[in-house]
């Protein structure tokens, strides 16, 4: 029987965020992006104008977070609802990086929110069907929402360059840069067949201590997100300086790199920084030292292939 759902049915939209990953979704998907007018006035205000008809059709709306942020999300939240209110059938928010995620939960002793949790709710406030992200800060978020999210990963792109660009890592030692990570760090030194280490900061003395022997070692140092970098410089230095490791391969699948601290690159231990274009960044204008450590790998297959079987109603757990 031949499926009735055709790529026919299929609308990819961009917002302002990242319309280069937007258009390579697209191209994976075999469809055009669709045009929207998404405008940020002169106060501050945003709106939201969609061209193509989508009734009855199933809406894919790319908006990704890093820059900023909250006239991203805030353009987001009112294509939503103008989709919904235009009658379309489904609607996906596919959002690589999910706008403060790191907000997922709240000390104690401090009086914060618990910004996650709210963005969950705005989202499915505003209409949303369902949500697409890439390497989730940390699994707990996905049950801040009630309706389906597909928490995609850049480790399988990770393994693979690591394999073909990496010497002799059947040597390496897979570490993460703090507690937070140990479950990233874990499952691809498991994929990997690879040793772990992690880095460990006391915090009544503020001293480091490293859980595994990385000794005149390479390090394949793993993070969700890099937005300053000072967890991972900090990272290399204790590598470099306390464990003695060789030299240092970085992977993050979010390089928000608010701060690109030249210091960081300018280090001869590091030989790679491995990301993903989630978030669009122009690199151009960068210094030599930063550009020539500096590897993109594109992520837009595995987001497209999980649009593709969302679509048809295959599986996505082969992708996850």
């Amino acid at each position: 029987m031949t499926n009735p759902v055709s790529n026919h049915d299929m609308k990819v939209f961009t917002g302002l965020s990242n319309p280069d990953l937007s258009k390579r979704i697209a191209r994976y998907c075999g469809v055009k992006v669709s045009q929207a007018d998404f405008e940020l006035y002169t106060n501050g205000e945003s709106d939201v104008d969609i061209q193509d008809s989508v009734r009855g059709k199933n809406v894919y709306i790319v908006q990704s977070s890093g820059r900023d942020t909250n006239n991203h999300l805030m353009g987001l939240l009112l294509f939503i609802q103008a989709c919904k209110l235009a009658g379309a059938r489904r609607i996906t928010a596919v959002l690589p990086l999910l706008p403060y995620a790191r907000g997922d939960h709240k000390q104690p002793d401090k009086r914060k929110p618990i910004a996650a949790k709210m963005i969950a709710g705005m989202l499915e406030v505003a209409g949303a069907n369902q949500v697409i992200t890439v390497d989730i800060h940390s699994p707990q978020t996905e049950g801040f929402f009630s309706i389906p999210v597909d928490c995609l990963t850049a480790r399988f792109l990770f393994e693979r360059w690591i394999k073909e660009n990496v010497p002799d890592w059947q040597q390496a030692v897979v570490c993460s840069p703090d507690e937070g990570g140990t479950r990233r760090a874990g499952i691809l030194a498991e994929k990997l067949r690879l040793p772990m280490a992690l880095i460990h900061r006391e915090s009544f003395n503020e001293e480091h201590i490293i859980s595994g022997n990385v000794q005149d070692k390479q390090v394949i140092l793993i993070d969700d997100l890099a937005d300053t970098c000072f967890t991972l410089h900090n990272a290399v230095t204790q590598l470099v300086r306390v464990g003695g490791a060789r030299c240092v391969f970085i992977c993050v699948t979010h390089a928000v790199l608010s701060q690109m601290p030249q210091e960081l690159f300018c280090r001869s231990e590091l030989v790679k920084m491995v990301v993903t274009n989630t978030v669009n960044q122009d690199y151009s204008d960068c210094h030599e030292s930063i550009t020539d450590k500096l590897v993109v790998i594109d992520v837009s297959d595995v987001i497209g292939e999980a649009i593709r079987r969302n679509h048809y109603g295959e599986s996505v757990r082969a992708i996850m």
